[in-house]
């Protein structure tokens, strides 16, 4: 991530034991980074799917959007939190360091 200077779309889950469990989603490309939205796509129906089903108690899906607040442009990360049938979505502008991400929660 920090030499990248983004992040890919990930997911996460709390299982219903509380095991942290990561979420992947494969999609074939030509290179070894496929876009970004059809990734979103596949991990946002897999974790609603999984949670409705029960198998874990919430699920979170995170990533990388381009914001403007103020007329001001900034990175920022999405996070979803899935909870039962429904979810919620929060901001973080984030600034990247050499060894290190500082994250500020956007307000809209």
């Amino acid at each position: 991530m920090l030499d990248a200077g983004e992040f890919y779309p990930f997911g996460t889950s709390i299982g219903k034991e509380d095991q942290i469990i990561p979420i992947g989603a494969y999609i074939e490309a030509e290179d070894d980074r496929p876009e970004s939205q059809p990734i979103i796509d596949l991990l946002h129906k897999s974790i609603r799917k999984e949670n409705e089903n029960g198998y874990y108690i919430v699920g979170a899906l995170a990533y990388d959007i381009l914001m403007t607040k103020n007329r001001e442009k900034f990175d920022a990360m999405a996070v979803r939190i899935y909870e039962n049938d429904k979810f919620v979505e929060r901001y973080f502008k984030y600034d990247i360091y050499e060894s290190h991400v500082n994250f500020f929660e956007v307000e809209l």
